[in-house]
């Protein structure tokens, strides 16, 4: 009978820490669920406000085609704002990318902004054309490759292109463009500009460098 009653009590043991292990797996997978879906969310939240960025960037550029010289310096200040905003909006959007696998709907999503960035350029250009104007380009063209050693070096080209950035301020726009996404209108700018190697670093649309270069060696470009 002592038998018995130890037995039970042994099965009884492993049955309850079998519900409570299975309870607390259950609870972290549901957990670990919550956050990736909330993560997700952000990120769709972050590109839709975005769409909104994108009218009002055509909008601006529709008054640039109209504009008189006497426009020139409201306008570059304006284009020089929007260029800082979107830059800052992209370093968020990143650190999301990189902790997401993107879904069909996010990957359309970065396209449209993909797209807004290249309007940014094209409007940058017909400020500089229209208005004289000295600030410089600086395109970052990259890849969205999986691969460790590129994501490595992109990494380390996006800070010093940073350094670069900080260091010009308003004298330089800098406009990083996923240059493998599939849109017809980048693929366009990059044979336009011979771009035969992601990533590559386009200056004021004359000089392409490819892979990665120190600040003191771009600035050699922006002279």
């Amino acid at each position: 009978m002592v038998h018995k009653v130890i037995m039970t009590s042994k099965y009884k043991v492993f049955f309850e820490s079998l519900v409570l292990s299975l309870l607390i797996l259950m609870i972290g997978i549901s957990l670990g669920f919550l956050i990736e879906s909330n993560r997700l969310s952000k990120v769709a939240e972050e590109y839709k406000l975005l769409e909104i960025s994108a009218l009002d960037l055509r909008l601006q550029n529709y008054y640039y085609q109209i504009m008189d010289s006497a426009s020139c310096d409201l306008a570059i200040e304006s284009n020089l704002k929007f260029a800082d905003q979107l830059y800052s909006e992209g370093l968020v959007l990143e650190k999301y990318e990189q902790t997401e696998e993107f879904s069909k709907n996010l990957l359309l999503s970065k396209k449209k902004y993909v797209l807004l960035k290249t309007e940014l350029w094209l409007n940058s250009i017909v400020l500089k054309k229209k208005c004289d104007n000295s600030f410089h380009t600086v395109v970052y063209v990259y890849s969205q490759s999986d691969d460790f050693k590129k994501a490595t070096e992109q990494e380390i080209i996006s800070k010093e292109l940073k350094n670069l950035k900080d260091k010009y301020g308003n004298q330089a726009i800098l406009i990083p463009i996923a240059g493998d996404i599939g849109l017809d209108s980048v693929d366009l700018q990059i044979r336009l500009y011979n771009v035969s190697y992601l990533p590559s670093t386009i200056i004021d649309e004359k000089y392409v460098l490819e892979g990665f270069h120190t600040v003191e060696e771009l600035e050699k470009y922006l002279k």
